[in-house]
């Protein structure tokens, strides 16, 4: 997909000063703590000829908190030399000793331990190269890429990450990373789990708790032993809970203050939590499921605030109902009506649960209640219409936008924006006339040019070429000929959209496909494209940091001719610094479907369209591979019968 995700990767980077505190660790509250999480030192036991008893492990990390040095020196000695057979009894006194010297001291000793393994694939080991030195950031990143290896060659090694990072807050991300894969319907999570025990070997931290209680609901049918996974992620979740709340031991990083560590562990909490809705739901308990999201919708409004709560709100009654619970709103209705009143992104979740449950003229209501919320706050009008068509509210996206472009108040940076987020809107409802008639609007024609005249200077401010706007346009009424199967005015189209941008790639695109081109037309629009690649390829070497140069170039070869291993691997680039963008997914997809790997295409359009459930476009694709995929099976087959 040409356009790249509104949405930016965040990422932290953390925190604090190693501290001296004094005071003698106390030996039955850390044998207590050992003891008490399962598969402390059973899952270490293979990596070490001789493993140390329990008592001994808990007495020796009690003596890091000693008062006498040579006392604290002596253990760690001691601990450094047990190598792998204390590291999960290490990492359990890092995430939950009361004793700020035993857990500096347990995190340091765990630093020096290997993060990879013998097997692990060249990627993986260039992945995994000085990860324990990287600052929080950077660590994220990589974390990211292991999510995303070929072949799930990266997951063992990310789940190694949860049991050996040196941060709470790292541990718990690379959790979460991949709780997130886990679906009742996803169909790759099986070959997954495997490698996730292997990583997690004996690891007893909260997030790996979780991980592993996860994997182990997901392999059973047995109900009983459903029932026993969904207690152990709630103890899991317990923890980790308790521990979102607390100030976590300083000295993880040094460069990331403790307010984002807060929040990046509620946001990896949420996540935690909503896996396990996922979970009771099926398991069938679905009365749990709602009951758990009462909460955290009480959890919200008991920690209002002004700025965040309202969208907090919305996502998560919107998520509550894509994934079958739309009675959230009756909570809300009973304790804090007054958000969905006043909130227009309240109001139209409210409206979407009221459709989910089959009132419409309720649903009506509310969102006709919302569309009059906002008034002149363009911003949030803009921000409700981006939302509503992410979320398959169609009609009332529509309503949204154009309440902005209609109103001669709407400031030219709103004007422009919602020209074109509405244009691609169109677009993807192919409604292709109405899509170039919005950014007619934007940069004028014999119709709007009192207005379209005014934006130029506003557009280049915004880092927005006209030129690619008009070319935009023009590929737009070349979309609604095609549909029309007006071939002339399709190329014609076409024609207008590269003189005014040369180097537009859906353009381009739909000028080497055309069905009626003459073997000389077929050769212009070879060299067009190949002079389009040497241009983007020059652009990408001047900003190697831009995503879109590497997410075009690879959209062009992956749709026209080129080298694809080249565009497979810059669309890779462009999902590092834009982790799962949906749009650079599909971009990946298509090269894996030019490449003849329909299976691996299949795979990130699904990724795709997870994070964009009602896009069409993404939908019409992951049905072409699918049809595609079908259809090398059935050549296969036949050419096998054949031979036999």
């Amino acid at each position: 997909m040409r356009l790249g995700s509104l949405l930016p990767l965040f990422v932290c980077s953390h925190w604090a000063a190693r501290l001296r505190v004094g005071g003698l660790g106390k030996l039955l509250p850390i044998a207590v703590l050992l003891l008490a999480l399962p598969g402390t030192v059973a899952g270490a036991a293979s990596e070490a000829t001789a493993d140390p008893a329990l008592e001994e492990l808990a007495a020796l990390i009690a003596r890091l908190g000693d008062a006498d040095y040579g006392e604290r020196e002596s253990a760690a000695r001691q601990l450094n030399a047990l190598g792998p057979a204390a590291v999960d009894a290490l990492l359990a006194a890092t995430e939950m000793s009361n004793d700020l010297e035993v857990a500096l001291r347990a995190r340091w000793i765990v630093d020096g331990i290997p993060l990879n393994a013998p097997h692990d694939s060249a990627e993986v080991v260039k992945l995994l190269h000085n990860f324990k030195r990287k600052d929080f950031g950077d660590r994220l990143q990589v974390m990211h890429r292991l999510l995303r290896v070929d072949d799930d060659a990266g997951i063992e090694a990310l789940a190694r990450v949860v049991r050996l990072d040196r941060s709470t807050s790292g541990s718990r991300v690379a959790a979460a990373l991949l709780a997130r894969e886990w679906q009742a319907d996803n169909p790759y999570w099986a070959g997954m789990c495997a490698p996730i025990t292997a990583g997690l070997g004996g690891c007893s931290r909260p997030a790996a708790q979780m991980l592993k209680a996860l994997v182990a609901f997901s392999q059973t049918n047995s109900q009983t032993s459903k029932d026993e996974s969904l207690v152990a992620a709630s103890e899991a979740l317990r923890i980790l809970h308790r521990r979102s709340h607390e100030n976590l031991h300083s000295s993880e990083d040094v460069s990331v203050g403790e307010d984002a560590f807060g929040s990046l562990n509620e946001t990896t909490f949420e996540i935690f939590e909503r896996c396990h809705v996922r979970m009771l739901l099926a398991a069938g308990q679905r009365a749990q499921a709602a009951e758990i999201v009462d909460r955290m919708l009480a959890d919200y409004l008991e920690d209002r605030n002004a700025e965040t709560t309202p969208t907090e709100i919305a996502d998560l009654l919107v998520w509550a109902v894509e994934n079958g619970i739309a009675t959230g709103v009756d909570s809300l209705q009973s304790t804090a009506p007054e958000l969905i009143a006043s909130h227009s992104l309240i109001g139209y979740a409210a409206a979407l649960c009221q459709r989910a449950q089959q009132n419409e003229p309720q649903a009506q209501t509310l969102a006709t209640a919302a569309l009059e919320n906002d008034g002149t706050d363009f911003a949030a009008r803009l921000k409700a219409a981006m939302l509503l068509a992410k979320w398959g509210a169609v009609e009332w996206a529509n309503r949204e936008y154009l309440a902005v472009l209609d109103n001669p108040q709407t400031p030219p940076s709103q004007f422009a924006l919602a020209a074109l987020f509405f244009s691609e809107f169109l677009h993807d409802q192919q409604r292709d006339d109405e899509a170039a008639e919005s950014l007619q609007r934007l940069i004028g024609d014999a119709h709007h040019k009192k207005r379209g005249g005014d934006n130029v200077p506003m557009l280049q401010q915004l880092g927005r070429d006209p030129r690619s706007i008009a070319s935009r346009m023009h590929y737009f009424q070349s979309c609604a000929a095609r549909d029309r199967g007006d071939t002339i005015a399709q190329r014609k189209s076409l024609d207008e959209s590269l003189r005014s941008y040369p180097k537009d790639v859906d353009s381009l695109i739909a000028l080497y496909k055309m069905p009626d081109n003459t073997p000389q037309q077929q050769d212009r629009a070879v060299v067009r494209v190949n002079n389009s690649l040497l241009q983007i390829d020059s652009e990408i070497q001047a900003v190697p940091d831009d995503t879109i140069g590497y997410n075009e170039y690879a959209w062009l070869v992956a749709n026209t001719q080129g080298d694809i291993a080249k565009a497979t691997r810059y669309s890779k680039l462009s999902l590092i610094k834009s982790f799962d963008s949906a749009s650079y997914l599909d971009t990946l997809a298509h090269c894996r479907a030019a490449a003849g790997d329909y299976a691996a295409a299949i795979r990130f359009q699904r990724l795709a369209k997870r994070h964009e459930p009602h896009n069409r476009t993404i939908d019409h694709n992951l049905e072409q591979f699918q049809k595609k995929a079908l259809a090398v099976s059935a050549s296969r087959s036949q050419k096998d019968g054949l031979k036999e």
